[in-house]
């Protein structure tokens, strides 16, 4: 009897042991599975509305409907557009005041008119590197990887006015400036990285310095009405307007890579939005957006220019 209680204890020891042996091996394999749960959440079944805004630029108008239709198309939002706002510092205003939730932008732009920087100029990686990390800790807020182009300022003049003054880079603006009107974007003229720095850097004072509504600075150069406008190198008038581009001989203007500023209030609650936006990252070049713009410049609607080119790289249907 005492041998057979012995062997009856060992198969119940050893029958426990295996049973939790088996319980213990099979809780770890499940954590996996509700993790995979949480993140991988459809963004078709996302609910609620989010706010896309951009300036008053034929560019920044036109990748604002190229967002809002990803994002229509790929996820369950409701997403409203507003591209009438006057300026960069007013569409970072809206969105410290919880008004917009995302934009695009220009990195140079922001890195010295929102940051302050006023150190040297940057290269293209370094300055996105700045300008994230600075919008991460100060601003709640994050950049999609750029797309693909930097639409610097640079110097324009007419052709006639080049020939007759031998202009060919900034520098030689220098003898005739002071007796000359530039005209500028909005806050061309208070920004570090515009009129006031390139001042200093160049020694070179015009005038008058007109701040104007960005479509007004080709209407105003193409009437007489100004001598030198600081145009954005993308723009498609350059061309039509046969206007000759001053070269940056010092080297002033930084990088103005653009990219979409993106709140992360908003991406904790629908992450899928960032990578999302980022299918657009690196597809367009300089000549491409210079080609959208233009089709904007000649009256087509953005949200058309915006569609026949997501179609043409394969986003949208």
């Amino acid at each position: 009897m005492n041998k057979k209680l012995l062997l009856l204890v060992l198969v119940v020891v050893v029958a426990a042991a295996g049973f939790y042996m088996m319980k213990g091996s099979q809780e770890p394999a499940q954590e996996p599975v509700e993790e995979v749960v949480v993140s991988d959440v459809d963004p078709m079944n996302y609910e609620g509305t989010v706010r896309m805004g951009a300036q008053t630029v034929n560019e920044t108008i036109v990748l604002a409907w190229m967002g809002k239709l990803l994002l229509d198309d790929q996820t369950g939002l409701d997403v409203e557009i507003n591209t009438e706002f006057a300026a960069s510092s007013v569409l970072h205003q809206a969105m410290e005041g919880g008004e917009l939730d995302m934009y695009p932008t220009w990195t140079g732009t922001q890195l010295t008119g929102i940051l302050r920087y006023e150190g040297p100029n940057l290269p293209a990686d370094e300055t996105f590197a700045m300008v994230k990390e600075g919008f991460e800790e100060n601003f709640n807020a994050t950049w999609t990887q750029p797309f693909g182009f930097s639409n610097t300022y640079v110097m324009a003049v007419r052709r006639a006015t080049a020939e007759e003054y031998g202009l060919e880079k900034a520098s030689d603006l220098k003898d005739v400036a002071a007796d000359w009107k530039l005209a500028g974007d909005e806050n061309f003229d208070t920004r570090p990285d515009a009129y006031p720095g390139w001042s200093e850097a160049y020694g070179i004072e015009f005038g008058d310095v007109l701040p104007m509504q960005y479509s007004m600075m080709y209407r105003a150069i193409d009437g007489d009405e100004v001598d030198v406008i600081a145009a954005y190198a993308t723009d498609s008038r350059i061309q039509k307007l046969d206007l000759v581009l001053l070269e940056d001989d010092k080297s002033f203007f930084p990088d103005y890579s653009a990219a979409y500023v993106v709140d992360m209030d908003m991406l904790a609650d629908y992450p899928a939005i960032l990578p999302i936006l980022e299918q657009l990252s690196g597809k367009i070049d300089a000549p491409t957006m210079s080609a959208l713009n233009g089709r904007y410049d000649d009256g087509e609607e953005p949200e058309d220019i915006a569609r026949d080119f997501l179609v043409e790289q394969g986003l949208l249907q």
